[in-house]
């Protein structure tokens, strides 16, 4: 695949990066809501046409997630979504993903990174991918 596919949301984007890899790139400042998670998956499941994938959330600099969206998050089951990669960049961030992990206990393998590079290492025991990520997404 020589192109991403994009599909713009409410908060930012959802990137299909190659064959498997969703990348939901946030942009500003904003409150992840329950209705944000959904219009997410929908678009990663639109953009992999039913294929199996991974995903990688990069919130930029902030991470403000309702408990109803982590609870969906978590708790959503789509046997297609096989591995989640939080992408932090400040304490903030990581405060709201291990509070995430650990009280929300998601049901697909779920793991906290501080580069986008650390969580596509990491998901490629689960999908190959196709291609080194460019972090310009």
């Amino acid at each position: 695949m020589s192109e991403n596919k994009v599909i713009p949301v409410r908060i930012g984007e959802v990137i299909l990066y190659c064959k498997g890899l969703v990348i939901v790139k946030l942009r500003g400042d904003h409150e992840i809501g329950i209705e944000d998670v959904k219009e997410h998956v929908e678009a990663a499941v639109k953009l992999t046409k039913g294929s199996d994938f991974v995903s990688i959330l990069d919130g930029g600099l902030t991470l403000d997630v309702s408990d109803k969206a982590m609870t969906y998050a978590a708790k959503h089951e789509n046997k297609k979504w096989l591995a989640f990669a939080i992408v932090v960049r400040s304490i903030s961030e990581r405060l709201f993903a291990n509070y995430y992990l650990k009280f929300k206990k998601p049901i697909r393998p779920t793991k906290v990174f501080t580069t986008p590079k650390g969580a596509e290492e990491w998901l490629r025991q689960f999908i190959p991918i196709e291609r080194p990520v460019k972090y310009d997404v």
